[in-house]
Protein backbone atom coordinates (compact mmCIF):
# COMPACT_ATOMS: atom_id res chain seq x y z
CA UNK A 1 0.00 0.00 0.00
CA UNK A 2 1.74 3.81 -1.02
CA UNK A 3 1.08 5.46 1.88
CA UNK A 4 1.17 9.39 2.24
CA UNK A 5 1.94 11.16 5.48
CA UNK A 6 -0.45 14.37 5.99
CA UNK A 7 2.05 16.88 8.47
CA UNK A 8 -1.18 18.47 9.53
CA UNK A 9 -3.08 15.70 10.62
CA UNK A 10 -0.35 13.06 11.32
CA UNK A 11 -2.59 10.45 9.80
CA UNK A 12 -1.27 8.38 7.39
CA UNK A 13 -3.05 8.44 3.66
CA UNK A 14 -4.09 5.16 1.65
CA UNK A 15 -5.21 6.02 -1.37
CA UNK A 16 -6.10 2.66 -2.53
CA UNK A 17 -8.29 2.37 0.66
CA UNK A 18 -9.38 5.68 1.09
CA UNK A 19 -8.39 5.31 4.47
CA UNK A 20 -6.38 6.84 7.41
CA UNK A 21 -3.96 5.31 9.94
CA UNK A 22 -3.12 6.91 13.44
CA UNK A 23 0.31 5.39 14.06
CA UNK A 24 0.21 6.10 17.23
CA UNK A 25 -3.17 4.64 18.35
CA UNK A 26 -2.03 1.72 15.93
CA UNK A 27 -5.57 2.37 14.12
CA UNK A 28 -7.42 3.19 10.82
CA UNK A 29 -10.04 5.90 10.58
CA UNK A 30 -11.98 6.91 7.31
CA UNK A 31 -13.51 10.07 6.05
CA UNK A 32 -16.93 9.85 7.19
CA UNK A 33 -19.08 13.64 6.50
CA UNK A 34 -15.97 15.47 7.14
CA UNK A 35 -15.22 13.58 10.61
CA UNK A 36 -12.70 10.54 11.61
CA UNK A 37 -14.81 7.69 12.09
CA UNK A 38 -13.29 4.30 13.57
CA UNK A 39 -12.45 1.66 10.53
CA UNK A 40 -11.26 -2.02 11.30
CA UNK A 41 -9.28 -2.83 7.82
CA UNK A 42 -9.06 -6.18 8.60
CA UNK A 43 -9.72 -8.68 11.47
CA UNK A 44 -6.71 -10.42 11.87
CA UNK A 45 -3.46 -10.72 13.40
CA UNK A 46 -1.97 -10.71 9.53
CA UNK A 47 -3.71 -7.12 9.15
CA UNK A 48 -3.59 -3.97 11.34
CA UNK A 49 -2.23 -5.40 14.29
CA UNK A 50 0.81 -6.70 12.42
CA UNK A 51 0.67 -3.65 10.22
CA UNK A 52 1.02 -1.55 13.75
CA UNK A 53 4.21 -4.19 14.55
CA UNK A 54 6.33 -3.78 11.61
CA UNK A 55 6.62 -2.34 8.03
CA UNK A 56 8.95 -0.99 5.55
CA UNK A 57 9.30 2.67 4.56
CA UNK A 58 11.30 2.42 1.28
CA UNK A 59 13.26 5.60 1.00
CA UNK A 60 14.37 6.46 -2.92
CA UNK A 61 18.12 7.48 -2.79
CA UNK A 62 18.71 7.60 -6.59
CA UNK A 63 16.79 7.74 -9.59
CA UNK A 64 16.77 9.01 -13.62
CA UNK A 65 12.94 8.35 -13.46
CA UNK A 66 11.48 11.99 -14.02
CA UNK A 67 8.25 11.06 -11.63
CA UNK A 68 10.66 9.25 -8.70
CA UNK A 69 12.37 11.34 -6.54
CA UNK A 70 14.95 10.96 -4.05
CA UNK A 71 13.60 11.30 -0.67
CA UNK A 72 10.13 10.20 -1.92
CA UNK A 73 8.78 7.15 0.87
CA UNK A 74 7.02 4.14 -0.22
CA UNK A 75 5.18 2.35 2.48
CA UNK A 76 4.77 -1.86 2.69
CA UNK A 77 2.87 -3.54 5.36
CA UNK A 78 2.22 -7.21 6.28
CA UNK A 79 0.08 -7.32 3.29
CA UNK A 80 2.81 -7.09 1.09
CA UNK A 81 3.16 -4.98 -2.11
CA UNK A 82 4.36 -5.33 -5.68
CA UNK A 83 6.85 -2.54 -7.37
CA UNK A 84 5.97 -2.20 -11.49
CA UNK A 85 5.97 0.02 -14.01
CA UNK A 86 1.84 1.48 -14.14
CA UNK A 87 -1.18 0.32 -12.97
CA UNK A 88 -2.32 0.39 -8.82
CA UNK A 89 0.98 -1.11 -7.09
CA UNK A 90 2.32 0.11 -4.08
CA UNK A 91 5.50 1.80 -5.76
CA UNK A 92 5.08 2.77 -9.86
CA UNK A 93 8.33 3.33 -11.50
CA UNK A 94 7.29 4.43 -15.14
CA UNK A 95 10.49 3.83 -17.10
CA UNK A 96 11.28 1.05 -19.57
CA UNK A 97 13.34 -0.85 -17.39
CA UNK A 98 10.91 -1.56 -15.33
CA UNK A 99 8.33 -4.27 -16.13
CA UNK A 100 4.57 -3.86 -15.42
CA UNK A 101 4.97 -6.69 -12.65
CA UNK A 102 8.43 -6.34 -11.27
CA UNK A 103 9.16 -7.02 -7.85
CA UNK A 104 7.03 -8.50 -5.05
CA UNK A 105 7.23 -7.83 -1.45
CA UNK A 106 5.92 -10.69 1.10
CA UNK A 107 5.80 -10.67 4.87
CA UNK A 108 5.96 -13.90 6.18
CA UNK A 109 6.12 -14.93 9.90
CA UNK A 110 7.74 -11.52 11.13
CA UNK A 111 10.22 -11.00 8.67
CA UNK A 112 9.68 -9.51 4.89
CA UNK A 113 10.85 -11.00 1.44
CA UNK A 114 11.28 -9.75 -1.91
CA UNK A 115 11.73 -11.89 -5.41
CA UNK A 116 11.81 -11.04 -9.12
CA UNK A 117 8.65 -12.00 -11.28
CA UNK A 118 11.00 -13.00 -13.71
CA UNK A 119 11.88 -9.42 -15.32
CA UNK A 120 14.43 -9.06 -18.37
CA UNK A 121 16.22 -6.17 -16.02
CA UNK A 122 16.33 -8.19 -13.36
CA UNK A 123 15.72 -7.27 -9.10
CA UNK A 124 19.21 -6.26 -7.47
CA UNK A 125 19.69 -6.87 -3.54
CA UNK A 126 22.73 -5.05 -2.48
CA UNK A 127 24.14 -5.31 -5.55
CA UNK A 128 23.36 -8.68 -6.50
CA UNK A 129 20.88 -9.88 -9.08
CA UNK A 130 18.58 -11.93 -8.06
CA UNK A 131 17.85 -14.28 -10.82
CA UNK A 132 18.44 -14.84 -14.71
CA UNK A 133 16.75 -12.83 -17.05
CA UNK A 134 12.92 -14.08 -17.47
CA UNK A 135 13.43 -16.57 -14.44
CA UNK A 136 11.12 -16.14 -11.43
CA UNK A 137 13.89 -16.07 -8.41
CA UNK A 138 13.13 -17.61 -5.13
CA UNK A 139 12.54 -14.70 -2.28
CA UNK A 140 14.95 -13.28 -0.44
CA UNK A 141 15.08 -11.80 3.21
CA UNK A 142 15.19 -8.58 3.73
CA UNK A 143 16.52 -6.45 6.46
CA UNK A 144 17.44 -3.08 7.90
CA UNK A 145 19.28 -0.77 5.63
CA UNK A 146 19.24 -3.49 2.56
CA UNK A 147 19.15 -1.83 -0.47
CA UNK A 148 17.17 -2.80 -3.87
CA UNK A 149 17.94 -1.64 -7.52
CA UNK A 150 14.75 -1.53 -9.77
CA UNK A 151 15.88 -0.20 -13.22
CA UNK A 152 17.51 3.32 -12.45
CA UNK A 153 15.90 3.37 -8.95
CA UNK A 154 17.49 2.55 -5.45
CA UNK A 155 15.11 2.38 -2.84
CA UNK A 156 17.13 1.83 0.72
CA UNK A 157 14.56 -0.08 3.41
CA UNK A 158 13.80 0.97 6.84
CA UNK A 159 12.19 -2.04 8.89
CA UNK A 160 11.52 -0.56 12.13
CA UNK A 161 9.28 -2.54 14.84
CA UNK A 162 5.75 -0.99 16.29
CA UNK A 163 6.20 2.58 15.41
CA UNK A 164 9.66 3.86 15.53
CA UNK A 165 11.22 5.50 12.57
CA UNK A 166 14.42 7.39 12.40
CA UNK A 167 15.83 10.35 10.84
CA UNK A 168 15.78 9.13 7.43
CA UNK A 169 12.76 7.48 7.19
CA UNK A 170 10.77 9.90 9.10
CA UNK A 171 7.76 11.86 7.15
CA UNK A 172 9.48 15.61 6.29
CA UNK A 173 12.59 14.43 6.85
CA UNK A 174 13.15 11.77 4.50
CA UNK A 175 14.40 14.15 1.44
CA UNK A 176 17.21 14.59 3.35
CA UNK A 177 20.23 13.91 1.31
CA UNK A 178 22.92 12.55 3.91
CA UNK A 179 20.89 9.41 3.95
CA UNK A 180 22.75 6.24 5.18
CA UNK A 181 24.71 4.22 2.51
CA UNK A 182 25.38 0.79 2.27
CA UNK A 183 29.09 1.45 2.52
CA UNK A 184 28.98 3.88 5.58
CA UNK A 185 27.03 1.35 7.73
CA UNK A 186 28.71 -2.28 6.83
CA UNK A 187 29.44 -2.25 10.68
CA UNK A 188 25.74 -1.67 12.00
CA UNK A 189 23.34 -3.33 9.46
CA UNK A 190 22.21 -6.62 9.21
CA UNK A 191 23.86 -8.68 6.28
CA UNK A 192 20.62 -9.88 4.57
CA UNK A 193 21.08 -13.52 3.96
CA UNK A 194 24.74 -13.11 2.84
CA UNK A 195 25.58 -16.92 2.74
CA UNK A 196 22.20 -17.22 0.56
CA UNK A 197 22.78 -13.97 -1.66
CA UNK A 198 25.99 -15.04 -2.45
CA UNK A 199 24.69 -18.57 -3.64
CA UNK A 200 22.56 -16.75 -6.09
CA UNK A 201 25.08 -15.16 -7.43
CA UNK A 202 26.60 -18.03 -8.08
CA UNK A 203 23.93 -19.83 -9.48
CA UNK A 204 23.54 -16.79 -11.91
CA UNK A 205 27.17 -16.97 -12.93
CA UNK A 206 27.03 -20.69 -13.75
CA UNK A 207 24.00 -20.50 -15.82
CA UNK A 208 24.98 -17.83 -17.51
CA UNK A 209 28.64 -19.50 -18.03
CA UNK A 210 26.40 -22.84 -19.45
CA UNK A 211 24.08 -20.24 -21.74
CA UNK A 212 27.25 -19.05 -22.68
CA UNK A 213 28.78 -22.15 -23.73
CA UNK A 214 25.70 -23.35 -25.69
CA UNK A 215 25.50 -20.80 -27.85
CA UNK A 216 29.11 -21.60 -28.93
CA UNK A 217 28.53 -24.88 -29.43
CA UNK A 218 25.67 -24.00 -31.23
Amino acid sequence: MNMFFNKHTGLYYCQSSGLYYDTKMSVFYKMVDGRYVYHSAAKSEDSATAYAKSSIRAVVRESSCHKVKQGMLFMFTCMGGTIGREGKLTAVFPEMLVSKRHATITYCSGKYFINDEGTMNGTYLNGTRLSLQKHVSERFELSHLDEVKIGSTILQLHIHLNNATCKWCEPGLNNEVDTPSSAGNSSNRKSTSAATISTAATIYRQAAYAADNKKRKA
